[in-house]
């Protein structure tokens, strides 16, 4: 079955919460979907200024993404 966008973000987020940078590898591992979904909400959270993305295409959580991801679990 085919998870939201929201659910996959958050997953993302989830792992990102460890606060070390993570490979698209790592996380499509750990968020249990594929590179290209993992690159396009990394993307979209780097836009939403919830996640960096340096030149070696690794993502870490921001400050604002922990907030963030504090939000989605007190709404859950």
């Amino acid at each position: 079955m085919k998870r939201k966008h929201n659910e996959v973000r958050d997953d993302i987020l989830e792992v990102l919460s460890d606060n070390k940078e993570h490979a698209y590898g790592d996380l499509e591992r750990k968020a249990n979907t594929n590179w290209q979904t993992i690159r396009d909400h990394c993307k979209d959270l780097e836009l939403f200024g919830a996640v960096v993305i340096d030149e070696n295409n690794k993502v870490k959580i921001t400050k604002q993404g922990l907030v963030l991801l504090k939000k989605i679990k007190e709404q859950n």
